[in-house]
């Protein structure tokens, strides 16, 4: 009875590894594209979601500031914009950001205000996802 294994069977296997890893490389990286734009997609309806719960719980105007490095949360608080909250942005993933209007702010009713929708699109590799905001406070996301 013979134990372990040759060395040609050691060579069929890390050859048979090798075909594998070389089909789902590529795989892997669409993957891991479409995970980051998905999470970032997340990111942005939620602080979008709590921009504007945040103008209708407090009875105040509430902006959301976005940018590539942080999602910023203001509320109009004495006369003058004050910090309520921050999340690090869709570049710490690796995704870029391009929106129609950084500067979303919700009024107490939670509507939008200002004069057209927001459109943010979020981008990585081949991978790409949008959020819009429309005038009545709706979040969507495509």
């Amino acid at each position: 009875m013979r134990r372990g294994v040759s060395l040609a069977e050691l060579a069929v296997v890390l050859a048979i590894l090798g075909v594998i890893t070389a089909l789902v490389l590529p795989r892997w990286k669409d993957l891991l594209d479409w995970v980051a734009v998905d999470r970032s997609a997340v990111e942005v309806s939620t602080a979008l979601a709590v921009t504007r719960n945040a103008a209708v719980l407090g009875n105040t105007r509430a902006r959301l500031l976005i940018a590539d490095d942080s999602l910023r949360i203001d509320r109009w608080e004495a006369g003058a914009w004050q910090p309520y909250t921050r999340w690090v942005g869709p570049a710490d993933r690796g995704v870029t950001v391009r929106v129609s209007n950084a500067d979303v702010v919700f009024v107490p009713t939670g509507l939008a205000w200002g004069l057209a929708n927001t459109r943010v699109t979020l981008r990585r590799g081949v991978r790409s996802a949008m959020v819009t905001v429309s005038r009545v406070g709706r979040v969507k996301r495509w």
